[in-house]
């Protein structure tokens, strides 16, 4: 049995991205998976003057602790206006300033759904952005 992360990129109360990660964890069986919404969790908006003065900050430590946790993650990334959600970029930035190779052989199903037109674009831009020196497989 493998431990899974399961999350979406997005901050919304309402994310379609969430309710579609976790409609997909409820129909994979045989596994430990762990559904977490990154919205719970106090991230401020990255900068190299936060990181210096305050360090790290806490939530950032344990999102990095549950991903090194887990054997796999499941991702669904939301679209805002054919890029990722800066809310889901930022949270890429603390946990690859705090360690580059967070991913480091983790297994990723990355995955989308959007209303609106530009998802296509987002679905061949993402993979080169989001592994691009992070390990990920």
């Amino acid at each position: 049995m493998k431990k899974i992360l399961a999350f979406a990129g997005s901050n919304s109360s309402t994310s379609i991205n969430h309710q579609f990660i976790a409609h997909i964890a409820n129909r994979i069986h045989g596994h430990d998976i762990k559904v977490v919404r990154l919205s719970e969790y106090d991230i401020p908006m990255f900068s190299v003057d936060k990181q210096n003065t305050n360090g790290f900050p806490l939530d950032i430590q344990v999102i990095k602790n549950l991903i090194a946790e887990h054997d796999a993650l499941m991702i669904s990334v939301n679209e805002h206006n054919g890029a990722v959600s800066s809310f889901f970029k930022n949270i890429l930035d603390w946990l690859s300033r705090l360690d580059r190779n967070f991913l480091e052989d983790k297994k990723i199903l990355l995955v989308s759904t959007s209303p609106g037109a530009r998802v296509q674009h987002l679905r061949w831009n993402i993979p080169k952005e989001f592994y691009q020196g992070l390990e990920g497989k």
